[in-house]
Parts: structure tokens; sequence; C-alpha cells
């Protein structure tokens, strides 16, 4: 089956050469992934790309600062994935009082960032939830 573009990381595939993403669900994941991790600067000929998510790593877990970053996501998806729709960016963190959503209790180091965009791409009917861990 023909891919429509290589899954990242690069990885060899005895079918296909290297492996694919087949879907446009995972193109989309994987493009909406790149977008939040790319620090600006950092993408050849286009230096405002990216939100540097990793840059926020060591700020403090306040509500200013996930405001900050919600912004950003939204901003850099508006102007590079225009066809995908933000439904909501939610933060976890390991202190969260909520069981349903705390993550690998116990086991987790307390330093951590772990967000989840939901967004939906209606021209294709796809919904998803993609979930980043730093």
């Amino acid at each position: 089956m023909a891919g429509i573009s290589p899954k990242l990381p690069l990885s060899k595939d005895t079918v296909d050469g290297l492996k694919l993403n087949k879907t446009f669900k995972e193109t989309v994941r994987q493009n909406l992934k790149m977008l939040i991790l790319t620090s600006p600067g950092e993408r050849m000929m286009n230096p405002n790309f990216g939100v540097g998510l990793r840059r926020y790593l060591f700020e403090n877990a306040t509500n200013e600062t996930f405001d900050i970053i919600k912004a950003k996501v939204r901003e850099q998806a508006q102007t590079y994935m225009p066809y995908v729709n933000i439904i909501a960016i939610n933060f976890i963190s390991e202190s969260d009082t909520d069981p349903s959503t705390r993550i690998l209790e116990g086991t987790t180091p307390s330093n951590f960032l772990h967000m989840t965009i939901e967004y939906r791409v209606a021209s294709v009917f796809i919904s998803d939830i993609l979930a980043i861990k730093l």
C-alpha cells in the first residue's frame, strides 16, 4: 500500500523501504506533534515555525505558563495547519487530585509536562487526541 508521508523518526521497513504514514489521521497527528515540538528557528527557511514546547519544561507550572503555551499552540496551528480545529488543550501533572487524569501514579518523576490536545479535521472527518509527555 502506498503511503502519504514518511513516518518520523525515519526507520526502515521491509515492504516500503521506509516506514510510512498510510492514513490522513496518522499524517495529521505527526504534523501536529512536529509543530508542537519544533523550536522557533529550528526549521530551515521558516524561523517562526514551531511552538518549542521544550523551552517551557523548566518554567513554573502555573496557570499563566499553561495559558501562554495554549495560546502559542493555537496560534501556530492556525498559521501552519489551518485545517485543524483545536478543541481543547489540557495539562496533567503528578499532583492532580483527580485520579482519572493521573499518569503512571507512583512511577513518574514529579518534573514532567504532560499535555493533551483534542483536535478535529472536519473536512476528512478526523477527531483525535494527541498526548505529549516531556
